[in-house]
């Protein structure tokens, strides 16, 4: 039982994957593939002189390979806020979602949803605009959905850049793209029809964007960045999630969905084959209290040995969700046993009483 759960919590036991990201052979830009990773080796670095009056602008051009996936598209990363901004795929749409500052208290995580608009294999001009008066959200030109309660900064989109990949979480995303650009500025209406014109037209990017991105040089593992702060993107030979996270808190785990209670479901009775066939084995009437103890126990090493080892394993994460769930699932295992032979217990004893 034991090396059937080390196997199923460690596969593929690679701690070096190769890093899946190829150029197009035909088109400008860069394929991800199940794991793949491009990234800025450091922050952005924006000019002192800039006036930024908390408007910017994010232009993302991406072909998905998947519409049924959840995962990681670009993430901005900063080490005093891991989760600065996030734009993730959720299946045929999309999730933005950002950390708010706020005095003397934790920060206040906040997200948006566009619930569809991405298609399989076709491609997408995303453009996503913020000021003072909230966000907006456009697909291919046109304006998708408003959001005046969500504010993104250009600070938002200052921190380290990482493509195809989440930052703390093996949270690869499976798809291409073309072009990328970050702007001081809201675009206008009118300015996001210019500007995916001249992506299209393979014209020169705006000059006074801070980095964008046209994924033209089709060899090698760096793409050259063009702006007022450009910052290339680099390419691995190995897959590596940056920043890979280590015992990540239950609260940062969190996410409300159907998909996360099944994990939680799923981590809880994996385990309690676990706890029932260890109590058993520590079974001693009348010490049963102590063995039901020991096997919980024992449950929640295995599984905190598990995560730590995942820490240093790209595709799997690192968490102590999964460490209360199974050491959760031992103790049901067990306590499972602890009824089993009560009841047998009290059977026995009411049928020799009955003779």
């Amino acid at each position: 039982m034991t090396f059937g759960i080390l196997f199923c919590t460690l596969w593929p036991f690679n701690p070096f994957p190769q890093n899946r990201v190829s150029w197009l052979p035909q088109s400008n830009g860069i394929r991800f593939t199940q794991r793949g990773v491009a990234l800025t080796p450091q922050a952005f670095q924006l000019p002192a002189n800039l006036s930024n009056d908390g408007s910017c602008t994010l232009e993302l051009w991406i072909k998905p390979a998947r519409s049924d996936s959840v995962s990681t598209v670009a993430d901005f990363y900063d080490p005093g806020d891991p989760y600065r901004f996030l734009l993730r795929q959720y299946h045929g749409g999309l999730i933005l979602s950002h950390d708010v500052p706020l005095p003397h208290r934790k920060a206040h995580h906040s997200k948006i949803d566009i619930d569809d608009g991405l298609q399989q294999d076709q491609l997408t001009f995303i453009t996503i605009t913020s000021s003072g008066v909230g966000t907006r959200v456009y697909f291919d030109g046109k304006l998708k959905k408003s959001f005046p309660g969500f504010h993104v900064t250009l600070a938002d989109l200052s921190g380290q850049l990482v493509l195809g990949s989440a930052t703390v979480q093996p949270d690869s995303w499976s798809g291409e793209i073309h072009g990328l650009a970050i702007d001081p500025r809201e675009l206008t209406p009118q300015e996001v029809l210019e500007s995916i014109r001249r992506w299209t037209a393979g014209e020169p990017p705006d000059a006074s964007a801070i980095a964008s991105y046209t994924f033209t040089e089709r060899a090698g593992n760096i793409v050259h960045a063009q702006g007022i702060a450009p910052q290339d993107l680099h390419i691995p030979k190995i897959y590596r999630v940056p920043h890979h996270s280590f015992l990540t808190p239950p609260w940062r785990e969190f996410d409300p969905s159907w998909d996360y209670v099944w994990d939680l479901l799923r981590n809880i009775v994996g385990f309690m084959p676990l706890g029932f066939l260890v109590c058993a084995l520590l079974y001693r009437a009348p010490r049963f209290p102590r063995a039901v103890l020991l096997s919980t126990l024992l449950g929640g090493a295995l599984s905190l040995c598990i995560e730590i080892l995942q820490a240093y394993i790209p595709q799997r994460g690192s968490g102590m969700t999964d460490v209360i769930t199974n050491t959760l699932g031992t103790l049901l295992g067990a306590l499972l046993l602890a009824f089993a032979i009560r009841s047998k217990l009290t059977t026995a004893a009411e049928t020799s009483a009955a003779h």
